[in-house]
């Protein structure tokens, strides 16, 4: 009896201790496979957490490229602006500097053509003077003599056609001047031109005067009649020095 409950006992007991080991193994393989499944369920979200780390990474990436991209284009867009604005800039201080330039070469050459008008004028100017004093130097004693009868003759021709209405009634006497001195036949003409125009006699005095190089100047008074050589030449040479005048003022 007591081997047959021993052996129920034992028999009982490992009934008993399989089941508790069965259970427990069910336990324990329950345990490690939801720790299985939680580790795979971590790890697959650990790799769902990585491949979006990538994707943003990689996005990251490419905005940042892009960017960059913009960044190169708007430096290269810049840079053209600067340099063309520049080169622009150069063109017009060139082109300003190159105007000026011309404006003070333009300048430089009126100012010279100008000192070259007046030296000319200046040089023409003093022609004149000298040519004056050059005929005076030049005609001999015996051709200003011959000169002068031929220039006292036609004062006494043109004297005829002179109006003397000028003449003051309280002019009684007058002068004839002349290089060498009139004669008495001058003298005579010319007071019998005088009597006939102003209606009353004149007292005439024949003086000679080197100066007037040859000629005559008849005076009365203030009022002188000039046909002298000499006043020929000046009023020539005025006349000249007038027009050499205006041919230069034409040409400014």
């Amino acid at each position: 009896m007591s081997g047959e409950l021993i052996i129920q006992f034992l028999v009982l007991t490992a009934i008993v201790s399989g089941g508790i080991i069965f259970a427990l193994h069910r336990v324990f393989v329950s345990s490690v496979e939801g720790a299985k499944m939680r580790l795979d369920r971590d790890a697959e979200a650990a790799r769902a957490r990585e491949a979006e780390l990538n994707r943003k990474i990689r996005q990251a990436d490419d905005e940042l490229a892009q960017r960059k991209r913009e960044l190169d284009a708007l430096e290269l867009k810049m840079k053209g602006e600067l340099e063309a604005d520049a080169n622009k800039r150069k063109e017009e201080l060139v082109g300003k500097a190159r105007l000026e330039a011309e404006e003070i070469i333009i300048k430089a050459q009126n100012a010279a053509e100008g000192i070259r008008r007046d030296i000319e004028k200046q040089m023409e100017l003093k022609i004149v003077d000298y040519s004056v004093k050059i005929i005076d130097e030049i005609l001999t004693k015996k051709a200003k003599a011959a000169l002068e009868r031929d220039l006292i003759d036609d004062f006494i021709a043109q004297l005829r056609e002179v109006d003397m209405s000028r003449i003051s009634t309280e002019i009684r006497q007058a002068d004839i001047v002349t290089v060498n001195g009139a004669t008495d036949a001058d003298v005579k003409q010319i007071s019998d031109i005088i009597r006939t125009k102003t209606g009353r006699e004149m007292t005439l005095t024949a003086k000679a005067e080197a100066g007037h190089i040859s000629g005559v100047v008849l005076k009365f008074g203030s009022l002188q009649l000039d046909a002298s050589l000499k006043t020929a030449i000046r009023d020539n040479a005025v006349a000249l020095k007038t027009l050499v005048e205006k041919s230069y003022q034409d040409k400014k």
